[in-house]
């Protein structure tokens, strides 16, 4: 008997071990061959990116960027990891735009973005990188249509991040950000916005977790760097977990993130897009479980259930 539970104790050992390791992943095989190919592009397009790193580029450079990759996906109709960088130009140029009379722009934009990584899926059907931008564009579209207008998307953009995360590849966008950390941040997205409603499971297969949303924002810091978008993100998660009252213990972890965003460089517009909510949100924390920098979504059970019986 004492045999047998000393062994016992030993397996549980070896497995909360196992599972507490940092996984490790192999670097994406990333091919630049295409930029190699258009040396006029890529120089434009690199210098572009230079000039701007570590700042807030202007919409019209975010424009010039997408083109640019718009032109060599299509001289380049079999790189691969052309599309994806195509489909991140267009996600950046959208996410640019944050007043709602520039809305059909943007959701042009995603809309592009979104052929470009389902081209690229058609291609190489189980990349990574292509699956996160489909999930990203695919996002954005449901943003700015409205969560419940597009929960026939929701299974589909679990799916592709999901599936990124479980890869075996990491690939580093930049010094402080990388495919990881990024589709951990978009996962903890999805599961707060995504309202936890049985009735959701029943209609669309998936539903929310705001238990989720927190643990997989968590482990985007650990992976990333802290940017204003990530600590922000946290926060409202927290917020939400704790009903909006900052008196919780969830509450005042998530009032603590708002205040370690603030302290945190605007280096980019999707960063400016989280900074400018941050005092709106410590001062209605109700905004929490659906804020989105696009608009606000919606998170009513009524709502969803009028909206359904209308379709």
């Amino acid at each position: 008997m004492q045999k047998s539970m000393i062994t016992a104790l030993f397996m549980t050992a070896l497995a909360w071990n196992a599972a507490a390791a940092p996984r490790t992943y192999e670097v994406y095989p990333y091919d630049g061959s295409g930029f190699d190919r258009h040396p006029e592009i890529h120089k434009e397009w690199s210098g572009l990116r230079d000039k701007w790193t570590g700042k807030a580029a202007p919409s019209d450079v975010l424009k010039r960027q997408m083109e640019l990759m718009e032109t060599l996906a299509s001289r380049e109709p079999k790189w691969i990891d052309g599309y994806w960088i195509a489909a991140d130009a267009s996600f950046q140029y959208g996410n640019s735009f944050q007043d709602k009379k520039d809305f059909p722009v943007a959701r042009a934009a995603f809309a592009k973005g979104k052929s470009y990584a389902e081209n690229c899926l058609k291609i190489s059907a189980d990349n990574p990188l292509c699956k996160f931008y489909l999930g990203v564009n695919l996002g954005k579209i449901a943003s700015i249509d409205g969560i419940f207008s597009s929960l026939k998307n929701a299974k589909l953009v679990e799916k592709l991040w999901t599936e990124t995360v479980e890869s075996r590849y990491q690939h580093k966008f930049g010094p402080n950000t990388s495919l990881q950390g990024a589709a951990r941040y978009a996962l903890g997205l999805f599961y707060r916005l995504v309202p936890d409603l049985a009735l959701l499971k029943w209609l669309f297969g998936v539903k929310g977790d705001i238990s989720k949303s927190v643990a997989y924002h968590k482990e985007a810091l650990e992976l990333d760097t802290p940017n204003v978008c990530s600590r922000t993100m946290l926060a409202v998660a927290y917020i939400c977990e704790g009903k909006s009252d900052f008196s919780t213990p969830s509450g005042k972890a998530g009032l603590a993130q708002l205040q370690e965003a603030k302290k945190l460089p605007v280096s980019s517009a999707l960063y400016a897009s989280c900074a400018k909510d941050l005092n709106r949100l410590e001062q209605n924390p109700k905004l929490a479980c659906g804020y989105e920098t696009s608009r606000q979504q919606e998170t009513d059970e009524e709502q969803l259930k009028k909206q359904n019986q209308a379709h």
